[in-house]
């Protein structure tokens, strides 16, 4: 099944307007002026971002970015393509969740949480768990949470914490926005819990992100004491039963039988 992923958010838009950055000595074509494919039109950007692409320095500071950006994301994807599959339990080819991979050497347990999120995460700890990463501007992260609301309690009865942590990179959500996401969704069976300031750091450090390499929703699988077991990308944006699939509950049964 297909789940999709947003992929380096912060290195994308520090690159701003590069691709489509023309360098040459008119960016603004004269009025009846020939059609010339050097030449772009910025009249529908603001007056200050308008201005800021007459400026050569900082078209060739946007071409540098675009480049950082295109570099990130190729190695990314290496990184990704690199990874080793978990070895499903019990003979199992697939799982709902997708393609599921052994945890990285520095994915770990995000330490050092307070409030309500330390809180939670110190209770879960003694058991398996399931961590996400979401953001309010991740289509597939937003459009998956209703379910996952409706898996939480399953997963309670089998002994697993589903853990739902919005750590938006540009730290633009709120725990009222995400309070109010989750009441216009009918999501009462998970807890709205939203990383700040410097916890978004440390969030990111465990699931072995950075602000420029960002991979949006992400979840890891805990082994009781924190140890990482699994880690999955993506959301599904079908209409398809993820999270609460018989296939899904079957394999989460497995792991916390300890088969």
């Amino acid at each position: 099944m297909g789940r999709l992923t947003w992929i380096g958010i912060m290195v994308a838009l520090a690159a701003g307007f590069s691709a489509g950055a023309v360098f040459g000595p008119v960016l603004m074509p004269r009025p009846g002026a020939a059609s010339n494919p050097n030449l772009i039109d910025l009249s529908a950007l603001p007056d200050e971002l308008r201005e800021k692409h007459r400026n050569e320095d900082f078209l060739r500071n946007e071409a540098t970015n675009y480049a950082h950006m295109q570099e990130a994301l190729a190695q990314r994807a290496a990184e990704r393509a690199a990874r080793a599959p978990l070895d499903l339990p019990n003979g199992m080819e697939s799982v709902p969740f997708g393609l599921v991979y052994k945890p990285g050497g520095d994915v770990h347990w995000p330490e050092g949480m307070t409030g309500e999120l330390g809180d939670a995460l110190e209770a879960a700890k003694d058991g398996w768990v399931i961590l996400n990463y979401w953001a309010s501007w991740c289509g597939p992260c937003v459009h998956e949470l209703p379910e996952m609301g409706k898996a939480a309690p399953l997963y309670a009865d089998r002994g697993i914490t589903l853990i739902a942590v919005n750590t938006d990179p540009m730290r633009k959500d709120t725990p009222d926005s995400a309070r109010a996401l989750f009441a216009s969704k009918g999501i009462e069976s998970l807890a709205p819990y939203v990383a700040e300031g410097t916890a978004v750091d440390q969030m990111m450090a465990a699931a072995d992100m950075t602000m420029a390499n960002v991979s949006l929703p992400t979840n890891i699988i805990y082994a009781p004491g924190g140890t990482p077991y699994a880690v999955f990308e993506g959301g599904n944006l079908s209409d398809s039963p993820v999270w609460t699939a018989p296939q899904t509950l079957a394999f989460l049964d497995v792991l916390a039988k300890g088969e």
